[in-house]
């Protein structure tokens, strides 16, 4: 039995992206290792994410998302899109 508990499969992704506060003030930069149309695992270069709430931008993907974080491990983090 798999351990995937995603309902839709993942693509590929390993573009970086912006996240951006939803307030506008802070921009990070993070790594898409994957996504689909319902969420996306990303890194951070340290442990300091985004918050529980930001927008995704990545043009090379076609993402331009809210989103909010499902969980996080350290520098990787779970997101869901919420728009």
């Amino acid at each position: 039995m798999s351990d995937e508990r995603r309902r839709l499969t993942r693509l590929n992704g390993f573009k970086f992206g912006t996240c951006r506060q939803l307030d506008g003030t802070t921009v990070t930069e993070c790594l898409i290792w994957n996504h689909n149309e319902q969420g996306a695992l990303l890194e951070f270069p340290d442990t300091f994410g985004p918050g529980a709430a930001f927008r995704l931008n990545c043009p090379e993907l076609a993402i331009d998302a809210a989103c909010r974080v499902v969980w996080h491990d350290g520098r990787e983090w779970g997101v869901a899109y919420a728009d």
